[in-house]
C-alpha cells in the first residue's frame, strides 16, 4: 500500500527547492549588483548581501552554510548560462554553419561580460579555497563533456577533422575561451564583445571542421 504521507513529502520538497532556487537567484543579482559597484566578493559580508538581497540573515544560512557555499551554488547557476549560450551551436550542430559557432560564441561572450563579477570571485576563491576550486573545474568539465561529443558526432558525419583527439581538443577549446573571457573582458569595453566572439567562432570553426568558413 502507498505511503499516504509520501505525495505531501514531496511537495514540501518540491517547494523548498523552488525557494532556494529563488533565493539563489535574487543572491546572485545582489551579489553582482554589490561587485559591479566595486565591492570584493571577499570583503562582502552576509549581512550585506542578505540585505541587499532583501532577505533576512537567519533566512540566508537556512539554505547556505558559508560564503564559500553560496558561491559554489551561484557558480552552478553562471555555468548553466554559459551552456546555455553554447548550446545554440551544439543543438543544431549537424547543420554544419559557421555563423551558428559565431552567434554561440556571441552569447557566450555576453554571458561572461553579464557574470563577470561573479566569475572574477570564482578565481579569486578558487585559488585559497580547494571545495570552489573543485567545484569550478567540474563546471568546465562538464562543458568539455558536452563539446566533445559535438567533436565526435562531427567526425561520425564527416564534418570534422578525425584526427583531432575530441576529449582532449574539447578540453583545449573550452579553456581557451575561459581563460581568453577571464583575462580580457575585465579590462575592454563591452564594444570589444563583437570582436572577440567573432576571433574564437573562427579559431573553434577551422580547428575542428574540414569545410572553410566563407
Amino acid at each position: 500500500m502507498p505511503s499516504v504521507t509520501r505525495k505531501p513529502l514531496a511537495k514540501r520538497e518540491n517547494a523548498r527547492q523552488q525557494r532556494r532556487e529563488q533565493m539563489e537567484r535574487r543572491l546572485l543579482d545582489a551579489t553582482e549588483r554589490l561587485m559591479s559597484d566595486g565591492a570584493s566578493f571577499t570583503e562582502l559580508s552576509v549581512d550585506r548581501l542578505s540585505s541587499e538581497a532583501g532577505i533576512s540573515r537567519a533566512s540566508f544560512y537556512i539554505y547556505f552554510e558559508d560564503k564559500g557555499h553560496l558561491l559554489r551554488r551561484l557558480a552552478g547557476q553562471v555555468f548553466a548560462d554559459l551552456a546555455d549560450s553554447a548550446d545554440r551551436w551544439w543543438r543544431v550542430a549537424g547543420r554544419h554553419d559557421p555563423e551558428d559557432v559565431r552567434e554561440a560564441m556571441t552569447a557566450l561572450v555576453a554571458s561572461y561580460r553579464r557574470h563577470q563579477s561573479v566569475l572574477v570571485a570564482l578565481n579569486e576563491m578558487a585559488a585559497y579555497d580547494a571545495v570552489v576550486g573543485a567545484t569550478y573545474r567540474n563546471l568546465l568539465t562538464a562543458i568539455t563533456g558536452r563539446l566533445a561529443r559535438v567533436i565526435e558526432n562531427g567526425q561520425a558525419d564527416g564534418s570534422i577533422r578525425p584526427t583531432l583527439v575530441a576529449a582532449t581538443t574539447a578540453s583545449a577549446l573550452t579553456w581557451m575561451v575561459e581563460r581568453t573571457c577571464q583575462q580580457n573582458l575585465p579590462g575592454e569595453p563591452g564594444s570589444y564583445d563583437a570582436a572577440l566572439a567573432t576571433t574564437l567562432a573562427e579559431i573553434i570553426w577551422n580547428t575542428l571542421y574540414l569545410k572553410t568558413a566563407c
